[in-house]
């Protein structure tokens, strides 16, 4: 029973799973479409999205990439179309620069405003330069303080 086990997790069944080979249109036509899109979905790209807008854009940009067209003239056309929006990755360039700034913006800007709040707490309520005692205040306090102790 043990020899069979084995010899059934040697020879396992993935191995003769046949092997899809992909040509070099589909290659190209997976590679555009995830970097754009589903304006459906909003939230997946167009490669791994199921809706009928990003079929027929996966077919649209397949029969432009037959027909010759370069990937970068293909975003174009479809960034004329539909916005930046379409682009999974928005570009570099105008407002779209606090998409990409904003976030580190925001954590520097926090970082800044937390060690200033820290140092604050850390600090005594009177500086310790400024809390030197006259002779008059030393001797309240030991009065005080004997008078405690008497207690």
């Amino acid at each position: 029973m043990r020899l069979i086990t084995v010899l059934l997790m040697l020879f396992n069944l993935s191995v003769l799973a046949a092997q899809v080979e992909e040509d070099e249109l589909e290659a190209k036509t997976r590679d555009l479409s995830r970097q754009l899109r589903c304006l459906v979905c909003q939230g997946e790209n167009v490669w791994e999205s199921h809706s009928d807008l990003a079929r027929q854009m996966r077919d649209h940009v397949r029969d432009h990439l037959k027909a010759g067209e370069s990937p970068e003239q293909i975003k174009a056309y479809l960034e004329s179309r539909y916005g930046d929006f379409v682009l999974m990755e928005p570009p570099k360039h105008g407002l779209n620069w606090l998409l990409w700034l904003g976030p580190f913006a925001l954590l520097i800007t926090g970082g800044v405003l937390l060690r200033r709040q820290l140092n604050q707490w850390r600090k005594p309520a009177i500086k310790r330069e400024g809390a030197v005692l006259s002779e008059e205040q030393k001797i309240k306090i030991e009065a005080e303080l004997a008078r405690l102790e008497d207690e």
